[in-house]
C-alpha cells in the first residue's frame, strides 16, 4: 500500500530549510565582493571585535579588529548597512574607520578585503550625535544660553517676537521659566554662577545679575555710554572679562571693581582658556582670533594674533563665538552673513598647531550664534532662524541642538 504525500511535513521541512539559511546569512556572506582588490583572493577578512561597542553616523571613529585585512587602506571596502566607511589606517589585523552617515540599532557591518567573499557580519549601531534638545514651535526662539552643574539649561527666551524673560529646562526635560523679563529683550550671553544664580549682558554698559524668581538687577554698572557688551567669561579667580563694541574690555572682580583695557577692534566673542583671554576681534569684514595674557585682574598682556579666521573661510562667513575642549581644541560657531546665502556647516574647529576644518560635516548644517558646555561631553548650540525675517518660511527654526562632542569641555570657571 502506497503512503500518502503529506503536503503538510513537506512545507515544514522546507520552512525549517529557509530559516537556517537566513540564519547563516546573518553572521556570513556568501556573495561575491563589489569592489576588489590586492587582497588574498580566497581568504575573506574576519571581524573578531569592534569598538566602540556603538557610535555616532559620520562622526565616531571605529577601530575592528581581525584578520586577513588589507594592509593597503584602500583595498578594504568596510560597509554599515548600505553605506562605506572611510578607511583611516590599515593592518593586517586592524582598521580604524570612520563611521557612514547612515543611521540604525541593527546595521550589517562586513568588511571586503578583495577575496571573493565577504567577511562575516556584526550587528552595529550608529546614532545620532546631534539631536534637537527641546520641541520648540516656530514662533518660540531660544538665545543665549549656560548650563548649571547639575544640568539644567537655561536660556534667554523670546515668544511670537516679544521677550520673555529667561527660562530654564531641567535635566528631566521639564521647560519652566526662571526668572521674568527685565529691561532686556533677549541677553546676548550667559554663563551659571556658582553661587547659584546666572550673569548676563544684553548689550549696554552694565552687567546683570539674573536670581530665580526675580527681574534681572545690575551686578555692575561701568558707567561708560559707549561700551555695548556682547560676551563675557569668567576666568580661574572669577573674574569676569566682557568685551563688544566702543574700544575697551573690562575686567570686573569678584567684589566688583573694575577696570577697562582699551582695544581698538570690536568683540563679538570671548572664552578664558590656560590663563588666556581668547577673543573674535574684528567685523564682519575682516574677522581674527586673538589672545590677552591674564597677568591679573589689573593687568591684560599684548594681544597676540592666534588664527585668522577670514583668511581661512569663504567669503560671507561670520564668526559669532568660540570655545575650547579640555584637550585645547578651538570651536568656532559661524553663520551666513547673507540671508541670501545658503546654510553653513557651523562648527570650525582650530588646532593649536594652526591646522583647522569642519566640525561634524553635514550633521548640523544651519547658522550657529553661540554654544555652551553642558555635563561631560555634551555642547548646547543655538542654532538660529534661518532666515531671520520672520516674513519669510524659514529654513532653519531658532532651536537648542544636543551635541555629543565625544570629548570634555574646558573648565567653566563660573560654574565649576
Amino acid at each position: 500500500m502506497k503512503r500518502k504525500f503529506n503536503n503538510s511535513v513537506s512545507l515544514k521541512i522546507l520552512f525549517i530549510s529557509i530559516s537556517l539559511v537566513l540564519l547563516n546569512s546573518c553572521t556570513n556572506d556568501v556573495t561575491p565582493t563589489l569592489y576588489p582588490g590586492d587582497g588574498d583572493k580566497g581568504t575573506p577578512a574576519e571581524i573578531t571585535k569592534v569598538t566602540p561597542a556603538e557610535g555616532y553616523a559620520g562622526v565616531t571613529s571605529i577601530i575592528i579588529d581581525g584578520s586577513n585585512f588589507s594592509e593597503n587602506a584602500d583595498d578594504n571596502f568596510v560597509f554599515f548597512g548600505a553605506a562605506r566607511a572611510t578607511v583611516l589606517n590599515a593592518s593586517a589585523t586592524q582598521l580604524n574607520v570612520l563611521a557612514p552617515v547612515i543611521y540604525g540599532d541593527s546595521l550589517r557591518l562586513k568588511v571586503d578585503n578583495g577575496s571573493d567573499l565577504y567577511s562575516n557580519t556584526i550587528l552595529y549601531k550608529l546614532g545620532y550625535a546631534v539631536n534637537e534638545y527641546y520641541p520648540f514651535l516656530a514662533n518660540q526662539e531660544p538665545y543665549a544660553a549656560t548650563v548649571d552643574k547639575d544640568g539644567n539649561l537655561y536660556f534667554s527666551y523670546i515668544e511670537a517676537a516679544k521677550g520673555l524673560g529667561v527660562w530654564r529646562i531641567t535635566a528631566a526635560g521639564v521647560l519652566s521659566e526662571y526668572a521674568p523679563k527685565g529691561g532686556e529683550t533677549t541677553f546676548n550671553d550667559l554663563k551659571y554662577h556658582s553661587g547659584g544664580y546666572l550673569i548676563g549682558i544684553y548689550g549696554n554698559r552694565a552687567i546683570f545679575k539674573i536670581e530665580e524668581g526675580i527681574k534681572p538687577a545690575v551686578f555692575v554698572n561701568t558707567g561708560d555710554n559707549s561700551v555695548k557688551l556682547l560676551a563675557f567669561d569668567f576666568d580661574k579667580d572669577t573674574t569676569i572679562w566682557a568685551g563688544g563694541k566702543g574700544g575697551k574690555i573690562v575686567g570686573v572682580k569678584p567684589d566688583k571693581s573694575f577696570k577697562f583695557f582699551e582695544y581698538e577692534y570690536d568683540i563679538s566673542g570671548l572664552r578664558v582658556y590656560n590663563d588666556y583671554l581668547y577673543a573674535i576681534s574684528g567685523d564682519e569684514n575682516s574677522q581674527n582670533v586673538v589672545r590677552f595674557p591674564i597677568v591679573s585682574p589689573d593687568s591684560l598682556g599684548a594681544v597676540e594674533p592666534y588664527f585668522a579666521f577670514s583668511s581661512n573661510v569663504e567669503f560671507g562667513v561670520l564668526a559669532n563665538s568660540l570655545t575650547f575642549s579640555a584637550d585645547g581644541q578651538m570651536y568656532i560657531a559661524t553663520s551666513p552673513l547673507s540671508d541670501n546665502s545658503d546654510p553653513v556647516d557651523p562648527i570650525m574647529f582650530v588646532n593649536s598647531d594652526g591646522s583647522f576644518g569642519t566640525w561634524y560635516a553635514g550633521l548640523a548644517e544651519s547658522s550657529v550664534s553661540s554654544f555652551t558646555w553642558g555635563i561631560g561631553t555634551n555642547m548646547y548650540i543655538i542654532r538660529d532662524r534661518f532666515p531671520v525675517d520672520r516674513a519669510v518660511d524659514a529654513v532653519f527654526t531658532q532651536s537648542i541642538l544636543k551635541v555629543d562632542m565625544e570629548r570634555l569641555g574646558a573648565p567653566e570657571f563660573g560654574r565649576d
